[in-house]
């Protein structure tokens, strides 16, 4: 049975929401990193190189959805990654 191309479409953008959603995470948790880590110069540069790199891979991964046409409005997101 061949499976419609609608559904295949959606399960491809739900998994890439997903990601959107992983890389919005990342980006937290770099920030709280950097807020225990205030007084060690070391790990305040490690925690900016991950907040760096974490917004980086988000903001790319929206470029990426809009080029694609994946609809990025929070009650979309938000619906989305509640039904998984």
């Amino acid at each position: 049975m061949i499976e419609n191309p609608d559904r295949n479409r959606k399960r491809w953008e739900d998994s890439f929401l997903e990601e959107i959603e992983r890389a919005r995470i990342e980006i937290e948790l770099a920030d709280k990193a950097f807020q225990w880590m205030k007084n060690d110069p070391e790990a305040v540069d490690a925690a900016l190189s991950r907040m760096e790199a974490s917004v980086e891979h988000y903001n790319y991964l929206i470029k990426q959805a809009k080029q694609l046409g994946i609809s990025l409005d929070e009650k979309t997101l938000y619906s989305r990654l509640l039904k998984t």
